[in-house]
């Protein structure tokens, strides 16, 4: 980096906004990073009804519903509760009475130890018992999740007073979309898996609140808003800007992630001096702002090169976020709802795994049922005309959204390639099947 290239970079409109824009952040989680037991106590929190997030049991609806999307093929109790709980009993019944217990303690190992679920759901007037297991960066385990079964079982459901309850057992991981169709087998059929995605419902409706006035809303959406994929129009602005912030300035970026390892007991009297020396003080006044431009630089550093291997793409078939790309074939927007993407490769660094150096990648096809239109194209006959070049895409036919592993951990270069490969695949298969009779 030359003095140049950091002038510019202070200079730049875009910088004064940003700077500006993180002023007005009212998201507490933007500063305070849960673990997994503060995010079980969120959790708990925001499925209480009664709690002051002024959305009653709307969450508690929304995750009954999502649950019943991802039940499909799950056996035992989940087979029979959501045989009972169907999405119009879910969003027709009120869960008023319903309320959420944090790490209830069990005997696993046949009693020989002691073992905590993190969340129990239950709701003594609609009869519902729902044991969920919740996993914020640490890999689910199919012998701990038996275990679990094993206890509930023979501990709670046993005592005469939940004998006619419906049992259901749900896990929930924010990191899901990492896993494997091989990880996800080997869990078996027993829980239903979700990650934190149904959370988006509950952000928006909170948004809508408070643009009625409601402020009670601003904690929920708030934290829906952090461990999820879903950005206010806000946050959004701030995104974009950063990315064309590290896109336009690549060697200034660069200088911060080398300066911000550098901490200030280690600075010696030529730290200031120089243009580095003026990077650093900048650095250390809006650590909040060059933080968050250092940690989306990996992603974003990418656009350029994915644009350059699918060169046809216009800027309506690539959406991104902090760590992630969704890209759709052209054709795909002549089949689908408005507003909705039906086909379209998911490509997202896995942030367990990655280091600044060799950050690592998972590319997905996801195919979501529900966002094709009808009156061009039948997404049944659209699914079998593609099975034969996406094995798998048939599995889970029922469910809204299914998700096939095109590569895992892989670097960014060969994300990309297989991405646009895929991309090609779809549009030319797209262009066959809509011109044939």
């Amino acid at each position: 980096m030359d003095a140049h290239e950091l002038y510019s970079f202070l200079r730049d409109p875009q910088l004064l906004e940003l700077i500006e824009l993180n002023k007005i952040s009212n998201n507490i989680f933007d500063i305070v990073k849960l673990g997994e037991n503060q995010n079980s106590s969120m959790l708990a929190w925001c499925m209480n009804p009664n709690e002051g997030h002024a959305q009653g049991d709307a969450l508690i609806r929304d995750f009954l519903e999502s649950a019943y999307a991802a039940s499909e093929g799950c056996t035992y109790d989940n087979k029979k509760f959501f045989a009972e709980w169907t999405p119009g009993r879910i969003r027709t019944t009120s869960f008023g009475a319903a309320f959420v217990t944090r790490e209830l303690s069990i005997k696993v190992d046949d009693g020989t130890a002691n073992g905590r679920l993190d969340l129990f759901l239950v709701d003594p007037q609609n009869k519902i018992l729902i044991a969920i297991e919740n996993k914020v960066k640490a890999s689910l385990n199919s012998a701990q999740l038996e275990k679990y079964v094993v206890a509930v079982r023979s501990q709670l459901y046993s005592r005469k007073i939940f004998s006619d309850y419906h049992l259901a057992f749900i896990v929930l991981d924010k990191d899901l979309e990492s896993y494997t169709e091989e990880q996800l087998d080997a869990l078996g059929k027993r829980w239903t898996l979700m990650d934190y995605q149904w959370l988006e419902l509950s952000a928006n409706r909170a948004r809508h609140n408070l643009t009625r006035g409601n402020q009670a809303a601003q904690m929920l959406a708030a934290y829906c808003q952090s461990v999820t994929n879903w950005e206010d129009p806000a946050r959004k602005e701030i995104s974009e800007i950063m990315a064309d912030l590290v896109i336009s300035h690549p060697a200034v970026i660069e200088c911060l992630r080398k300066l911000s390892g550098t901490a200030m007991d280690r600075w010696v009297s030529s730290t200031l001096e120089g243009h580095e020396g003026e990077l650093t003080l900048f650095l250390a006044q809006h650590k909040v702002v060059c933080q968050k431009l250092i940690s989306i630089k990996g992603v974003s550093s990418l656009l350029p090169k994915l644009k350059k291997a699918m060169p046809l793409l216009s800027v309506d078939c690539i959406e991104e976020g902090g760590y992630w790309f969704s890209i759709k074939p052209p054709s795909a927007q002549g089949i689908e709802r408005e507003d909705h993407w039906a086909i379209y490769v998911d490509m997202y660094r896995l942030n367990k795994i990655s280091t600044t150096t060799a950050q690592k990648f998972n590319v997905k096809l996801v195919w979501v049922k529900g966002a094709f239109d009808p009156s061009t194209c039948s997404e049944a006959e659209l699914r079998n005309y593609f099975e034969s070049e996406f094995k798998g895409l048939k599995k889970r036919a029922t469910s809204d959204k299914r998700r096939l592993m095109l590569a895992e951990h892989v670097t960014p270069t060969e994300a990309i390639a297989v991405a646009a490969e895929t991309i090609g695949r779809l549009e030319q298969g797209l262009k066959e099947y809509l011109k044939a009779p």
